[in-house]
């Protein structure tokens, strides 16, 4: 009877530790697991009026940056993200690439992979108005990006 009692009572400890936050990060990390096999960029002949495009994958692990930063349009982020870079340096990691029109570039899943994020956003700078952003953290597989001559478009390949 005495062992029932006790599985009872480390069952309830558990059950306690989980409710608390400092305890609950460690047993639940906060925030999403990027699982991405491969991340394909292409872009279009026409895009971007022939111009190179400027494109910033963006990974955040704090989650109210993670809103703020989601919610900005391309323009917003790239007049903010210097500012951003400097005042969020542990929360933000920001991979820019610029992407000359016809050109192909896959980034390797293990770059990102197993990285836990409250939000993975991409962002285009493209010279036509738009939102030019998508979130990816929720994506699995192999994700490919297709930008085309105003805006770009995210397709995942599931495991």
């Amino acid at each position: 009877m005495s062992m029932k009692f006790a599985r009872y009572g480390w069952l309830c400890i558990v059950l306690l530790l989980a409710g608390c936050s400092s305890v609950n990060g460690l047993l639940f990390p906060p925030g999403v697991k990027i699982d991405w096999d491969a991340l394909s960029l292409y872009i279009d002949p026409a895009a971007n009026r022939d111009f190179p495009l400027a494109v910033d994958l963006v990974l955040v692990s704090d989650e109210a940056l993670a809103k703020r930063v989601a919610a900005m349009k391309a323009s917003d982020w790239f007049a903010a993200r210097d500012g951003l870079r400097k005042t969020a340096r542990d929360d933000l990691a920001v991979d820019s690439m610029e992407l000359a029109p016809g050109a192909t570039l896959t980034l390797p899943g293990k770059r990102f992979s197993g990285r836990r994020v409250f939000a993975a956003l991409l962002f285009a700078d493209y010279f036509a108005a738009g939102e030019h952003s998508a979130r990816l953290e929720s994506l699995k597989g192999k994700i490919a990006v297709e930008f085309g001559a105003t805006d770009f478009a995210v397709y995942a390949a599931e495991k």
